[in-house]
């Protein structure tokens, strides 16, 4: 059977719609028939995170989404990525065979060197604890967003560096998977919703700043009573979403229609994003009394976890001479 992974950072408040569907969506809908492992990426978070409360909030929030999100019966393990004993330990190893010429080609690294930025040496070593993260548990597919694409590439490098130098096929080699249609998401301007640009909205809003958000969308100026493209609005891609094909093509017929006000198109894209995820917020309140359901499947989930790196962890022992 074949094994799919992801993961989310808690480096901000909650799960996004970028999130959502980049990464989360795409792993439940591969998920089905194969053996399926989600974790919060809590070590990645020190990258930027220095603040005890910050990341203690983000990541209790991030637990009861992931939770709200992920059908009651589905079969996946969930896990801490810290709660992993041997992870910076296998870490440590494959950092071995891992040349410092491809480090210096990492995104993230670049992207620091640019910005003139503080870097640290979790950023510089990002790449090398995201490859033990994803070739520890022998990952064949890893949903990704197309510019996190190089994340696997450099696993797959790693993990195959690894296996010539020591002669082995211990580590296999995983793939990425992009959903094509989804490789941006266009949120309240016309860019890639991203933090830096303070343009995305949090799944788990209250409604009140879910509609603010929504009705800040930038869209065209065309008058009340024109005739408008759907193709060409940001409000309709965010529809096209959500909503099926039947109601896609019913809004596109107002918007042809004239008569039809973006502000129209808001407040329907707002009621479709609140009875798409109505359940996942019912069950997310639910989660704020009452955490020993997401208690009990997290303490299976860091078991399932260590007990895969461990024996990970021993067969490189043995492979490396330790």
């Amino acid at each position: 059977m074949k094994k799919i992974l992801t993961w989310i950072k808690p480096t901000w408040n909650g799960m996004h719609i970028g999130n959502y569907f980049g990464a989360f969506k795409p792993f439940l809908d591969i998920a089905k028939w194969k053996k399926a492992f989600i974790f919060i990426a809590d070590f990645h978070s020190l990258t930027s995170v220095h603040d005890w409360d910050v990341l203690r909030n983000n990541k209790l929030r991030l637990l009861k989404e992931y939770f709200a999100l992920l059908p009651e019966n589905a079969d996946i393990v969930v896990y801490e990525q810290s709660k992993v004993r041997r992870i910076n330990d296998i870490t440590w190893l494959i950092s071995s065979v891992t040349p410092y010429s491809l480090m210096l080609r990492a995104h993230a690294f670049k992207d620091s060197q640019n910005k003139n930025s503080d870097i640290n040496m979790c950023i510089f070593n990002y790449p090398i604890l995201m490859t033990s993260d994803i070739i520890t548990y022998d990952t064949d597919i890893v949903p990704v967003w197309k510019d996190q694409i190089q994340h696997i590439e450099f696993a797959r490098d790693i993990a195959g560096n690894f296996n010539k130098i020591y002669k082995t096929d211990l580590f296999k080699l995983p793939n990425h998977h992009v959903e094509k249609e989804l490789q941006t998401i266009p949120w309240t301007d016309w860019r890639k919703m991203s933090k830096s640009y303070d343009n995305f909205i949090w799944i788990f809003d209250d409604e009140k700043t879910l509609k603010k958000k929504i009705m800040s969308i930038v869209t065209w100026s065309e008058t009340l009573e024109e005739v408008k493209n759907p193709e060409t609005c940001n409000v309709f891609v965010l529809i096209k979403l959500f909503a099926n094909k039947e109601k896609q093509d019913e809004i596109a017929s107002k918007y042809k229609a004239g008569n039809y006000w973006y502000g129209h198109a808001k407040l329907e894209l707002l009621d479709i994003i609140l009875n798409y995820f109505k359940d996942a917020r019912t069950r997310y309140v639910s989660f704020e009394n009452d955490m020993s359901y997401i208690e009990k499947k997290l303490e299976e989930g860091n078991r399932i976890a260590n007990e895969m790196a461990d024996r990970k962890y021993e067969e490189m022992l043995e492979l490396v001479g330790l």
